[in-house]
């Protein structure tokens, strides 16, 4: 029974690491990224986008031209899904954190009954 509850263990640790892995892949397959928010405002007869972003407290804003305008939208997009992706990356990573110390007690246990003496 103790086998059982092991293995189960070993592979809830393992189904982390698959899932870990799963969302760094993802991670490799973002583009460009900035961070930021696209905004339009209107200017006396015209539209303009800017791009937006806080630092140190401070708003910086900067012109983007309509020809980029898709293309930063993608990129503070990505960077979006970035803040996504680090957030459960992190979450796995504490989880697999967790279940170490539990993991190698109970694999210290089952091999010689408790742990080792430590060496004189």
């Amino acid at each position: 029974m103790e086998e059982a509850m092991e293995r189960k263990r070993q592979v809830s640790t393992n189904a982390l690491i698959r899932r870990r892995d799963g969302w760094l892949k993802k991670l490799a397959e973002l583009g460009p990224m900035v961070r930021g928010s696209l905004c339009t405002a209107r200017r006396a007869n015209h539209v303009v986008h800017q791009l937006t972003v806080s630092v140190k407290g401070k708003t910086h804003t900067v012109y983007v031209p309509v020809g980029m305008v898709e293309e930063v939208k993608q990129w503070t997009k990505n960077h979006r899904r970035l803040q996504r992706i680090l957030k459960e990356i992190s979450k796995l990573n504490m989880a697999i954190i967790h279940r170490h110390v539990p993991e190698s007690r109970a694999a210290g246990r089952s091999t010689t009954g408790r742990l080792p003496n430590p060496p004189n």
